[in-house]
């Protein structure tokens, strides 16, 4: 794992936890919190099914979603940051066990602290931001990118404030990474226009090809074992799979990324030198990940 990867992978979850970036000005310094030793990730069957040493073979991915819910559901709640309820809530949808509604219930304690966040829409489709989302400056060809939250945010909103051509022209362009955090960022906030209805299946699959190209490019076959290199791994597979990916990639990639789980149902190698939230976005990531694909995968 780069020190490049880690530096991006913070400055986008810290501006989860203020979305509407700097507006209330909330310190989103991360607890320094260590893990423990890390465990041994679990080995993968023919079939794609994971399971421990000595653990039979038919152990299925409801159970690797089910370790992943009881590890999230254990995460003291006082680390938790407000894109946990996203996570959350998006993971019940698929996989609605008394684990995830513990976790989801613990994740909502913290994000309804912060009720006038913009990206509260993403767990609460009655929700409304109180200024409008498509107001902010988009960067300027060669400027430094924006939060990816605004861009996410713009999307959420946009049936009530607007989608701007130059925010789609920008999340198609000069918010590009390599199929970084950024590029992930960018397709999600084209799935959120798409189901909200201010793009169409024509817009959203012209807008949505060259960052679901630069995705797939950038996947390696499995995740690294740092616990980012898993959680952009899940993020990428996640958001292609909300686009519409299908096929024997996807399916590959998730068997991947369920192969890795450690065995106590987190996900990313523990990094005592840095916060435990980072793991908790891994494991978060990689069981919405998992569902959204297992999901995709049994419909026609």
């Amino acid at each position: 794992m780069t020190s490049a990867l880690r530096s991006t992978w913070l400055a986008l979850t810290l501006g989860l936890v203020a979305a509407a970036a700097g507006c209330r000005g909330r310190d989103a310094t991360p607890s320094a919190t260590g893990d423990a030793a890390p465990s041994a990730p679990r080995a993968i069957d023919a079939a794609g099914d994971t399971h421990a040493p000595g653990e039979p073979a038919a152990a299925t991915s409801e159970a690797v979603l089910d370790r992943a819910a009881a590890w999230l559901a254990a995460f003291p709640a006082e680390e938790l940051r407000f894109d946990a309820a996203i996570g959350l809530a998006a993971l019940r949808r698929h996989h609605d066990t008394g684990d995830v509604r513990r976790a989801e219930a613990a994740a909502r304690a913290v994000a309804d602290r912060d009720a006038d966040n913009p990206l509260r829409r993403a767990f609460d489709p009655a929700h409304r931001a109180a200024r409008s989302t498509a107001s902010w400056e988009v960067p300027a060809a060669g400027a430094p990118r924006a939060n990816v939250n605004r861009v996410v945010a713009e999307a959420l909103h946009c049936d009530v404030h607007g989608l701007r051509d130059a925010t789609l022209d920008y999340l198609g362009g000069a918010m590009r990474d390599g199929g970084g955090y950024h590029t992930a960022h960018g397709l999600w906030a084209l799935v959120f226009a798409r189901d909200a209805g201010c793009l169409d299946a024509a817009r959203f699959d012209a807008a949505a090809a060259p960052l679901r190209d630069e995705l797939r490019a950038a996947q390696p076959a499995a995740p690294g074992p740092a616990v980012l290199e898993v959680d952009l791994f899940a993020e990428r597979l996640l958001m292609l799979v909300l686009a519409g990916e299908r096929g024997p990639a996807v399916d590959a990639w998730a068997r991947a990324l369920a192969a890795a789980q450690h065995a106590d149902g987190g996900f990313g190698a523990p990094d005592p030198a840095a916060p435990r939230y980072h793991r908790y976005h891994a494991t978060m990531a990689a069981a919405w990940a998992l569902a959204e694909a297992g999901a995709a995968s049994s419909r026609p």
